[in-house]
């Protein structure tokens, strides 16, 4: 009977809450070479960007 009432509240809960994949915001991030950085004063750059977070840390040179 418990194992029931168990599946069943697992059940309801599941059409309320959505269910949220933590792994897909891990493909968010990468390394990107850039020609020319405002950051750097127009000089090359390597940064680490994530999807509309921004880029930190930005490497001149």
């Amino acid at each position: 009977m418990h194992r029931n009432l168990e599946r069943l509240g697992a059940g309801l809960l599941a059409l309320f809450v959505p269910n949220i994949r933590a792994a897909g915001l891990a493909g968010a991030c990468a390394w990107n070479r850039y020609p020319s950085c405002w950051q750097c004063g127009g000089a090359p750059c390597t940064a680490y960007c994530c999807d509309g977070l921004g880029c930190n840390p930005v490497i001149c040179g």
